[in-house]
């Protein structure tokens, strides 16, 4: 066998086993990669997407957003293992306006969600430090129909719902 032969095959074993090495690093690399969406993300991207009914929900007139956050995990006022475990996203907007509450709750009643007027709310504090807010909601013909041009008032729209999503594994 001359030198020439030999080097080719050399060179064709050390990129044989190159190539060997390199499968199984990239199936981990996809495996891990994946599994660390299932655990981390997933439910990340579905809270967000449940959250954004009411982040995204447009804003009305003469209204400005002064916070606004959401949080997944636990069952706000409840435990963990309410509803079979399932997580619950809760999704909060504070806002100040100029509208009469009756035009608040007309705007943002048709999504079910729930309007605190100042005073009306208390803000609750689970263990992992996630907040939301309880309270009482107005009754729709209690609701004041004044403009508040001088002093616009505080409202806090929070919108809670549990959630679930493909390949649901959750270790709580």
């Amino acid at each position: 066998m001359n030198h020439k032969a030999l080097r080719k095959q050399v060179f064709f074993v050390k990129r044989s086993v190159k190539v060997l090495l390199a499968v199984p690093f990239v199936f981990v690399t996809i495996c891990i990669l994946f599994l660390f969406y299932v655990f981390v993300g997933q439910k990340y991207i579905y809270a967000k997407k449940y959250a954004n009914e009411l982040l995204e929900f447009k804003l009305p007139e003469q209204t400005e957003v002064i916070e606004q956050d959401f949080d997944y995990g636990v069952l706000y006022g409840g435990g963990p293992w309410g509803s079979g475990g399932y997580p619950t996203v809760v999704a909060y907007k504070k806002i100040v306006t100029k509208l009469s509450e009756k035009e608040i709750y007309k705007h943002y009643q048709s999504k079910e969600f729930e309007i605190y007027f100042n005073g009306t709310e208390e803000l609750k504090r689970n263990s992992s430090n996630q907040i939301w807010y309880e309270g009482i909601m107005k009754d729709k013909d209690s609701l004041s129909i004044e403009q508040n041009n001088e002093e616009p008032i505080e409202v806090i729209i929070q919108y809670r719902t549990e959630f679930s999503y493909p390949l649901f594994i959750d270790l709580y």
